[in-house]
């Protein structure tokens, strides 16, 4: 009877915890710049710390990764930085934290972060409609006005080497990376339509964001999984079909547009950030850093700046090359072990997809990219429970 109480307790406590972060994550992704996802995060952050306190450690992995935050915050406070920045950055690494949270309670990240990226890309192509469609409607203009006062963030059209598109950009556009593999390997493993349905919404909304490394790595993505959970045959067959249709596509971009070259406005302003890092390179910066959201010259914006759209490169800025290796290493590899499964290799190729899409975009060190890390960390973590059991029943 005890037991069946203290079940039950347990059961309704995680529920309570599962719609916080539910809410959490909705808020974080939606309205980023806004204080309510702080209402969500004091409860879910003050049962971590509870857990952390009274429990064995599932990971370590938050505790270091908060560490090397700190430590380049501090070496921050004696150098020219960006110091509201450089804070934001320390109080969002405290969000990995959670994961103890999740873990505790049995948290189900995966389908969180599918219905949030549902509701964020349905809410995103409906928004889209009816500014290309009634752009003059008194609901698009409300919630265009809504949309820059807030700045959520970009509307008009992108020029990408002379290939004109609509573009509706997001703050959080990139989260929708990882939803979107999440129903495709659902709708390449369950054939769900629904898991179909939202694939498509997501890639519409992707495509409207006009976000060039957001459009790739997604098709990149969506490739990787079909052919890592697919057999051999369907695997040849789709070759096939993408071949010609890379070819002829590289063909387009390569004669008709400038999109690769150095001259393309984007490509120009990365190839100047990489030009200045390499200038300001010293043996000081990179062994020690220069401290969280610390300012250098970039020919790439013509002016200082404390970020770039360079994730490893502003890293090994900010806390040198060292502490940076350890930091994404930490982020892949949560814990020491490794239990191969379908789940955690699918899950690793998802992560490698959005570190490699941070290379040349600032998605990975914010609000929404720590809710990545949280999910991807609450994947491996679950993965390795089956063997922590089974050495318990041995002893």
């Amino acid at each position: 009877m005890q037991f069946s109480l203290i079940e039950c307790g347990f059961l309704m406590t995680s529920r309570i915890i599962s719609w916080l972060f539910f809410f959490y994550c909705l808020s974080t992704v939606l309205l980023p710049v806004f204080v309510l996802n702080k209402l969500f995060f004091i409860p879910i952050f003050l049962m971590a710390f509870y857990v952390l306190l009274t429990r064995p450690l599932s990971t370590v992995a938050p505790v270091i990764v908060f560490l090397i935050f700190l430590y380049g915050f501090l070496l921050g406070l004696i150098g020219n930085t960006d110091a509201d920045f450089s804070r934001q950055m320390l109080l969002g690494a405290v969000s990995l934290f959670l994961i103890y949270s999740i873990v505790e309670f049995r948290v189900d990240m995966g389908e969180i972060v599918k219905s949030v990226g549902a509701i964020f890309a349905l809410f995103m192509c409906v928004f889209s409609f009816v500014l290309m469609a009634e752009p003059g409607s008194f609901l698009g203009m409300a919630l265009l006005d809504f949309y820059n006062a807030n700045e959520l963030g970009y509307y008009g059209l992108r020029s990408f080497g002379g290939l004109e598109m609509f573009m509706l950009h997001h703050r959080s556009s990139p989260f929708l990376l990882l939803p979107l593999s999440l129903f495709f390997i659902d709708f390449l493993q369950v054939k769900r339509f629904w898991s179909l349905f939202f694939v498509i919404v997501i890639l519409m909304a992707v495509v409207w964001s006009a976000s060039r490394g957001l459009i790739v790595m997604a098709a990149v993505s969506m490739l990787v999984l079909y052919f890592y959970n697919k057999n051999w045959s369907a695997r040849l067959l789709m070759l096939c079909i993408l071949v010609p249709v890379i070819v002829l596509g590289m063909g387009y971009l390569l004669t008709e547009t400038s999109i690769f070259s150095s001259d393309e406005q984007s490509n120009n302003i990365k190839i100047g950030h990489v030009i200045s890092f390499l200038k300001v390179a010293d043996w000081k910066m990179l062994v020690f850093g220069n401290g969280l959201g610390s300012y250098y010259y970039t020919e790439g914006y013509g002016e200082l700046a404390a970020q770039t759209e360079i994730t490893w490169m502003d890293s090994i800025r900010y806390v040198g090359l060292p502490l940076s290796l350890l930091l994404f290493s930490v982020l892949l590899f949560p814990n020491r072990r490794y239990i191969a499964s379908v789940q955690g290799s699918s899950s690793r190729l998802i992560i490698v997809m959005y570190l490699l899409m941070s290379l040349s975009n600032p998605v990975l060190f914010n609000s929404f990219g720590f809710l990545v890390i949280l999910w991807y960390w609450s994947v491996v973590i679950k993965n390795q429970e089956p063997l922590a059991l089974h050495a318990e029943v041995r002893r």
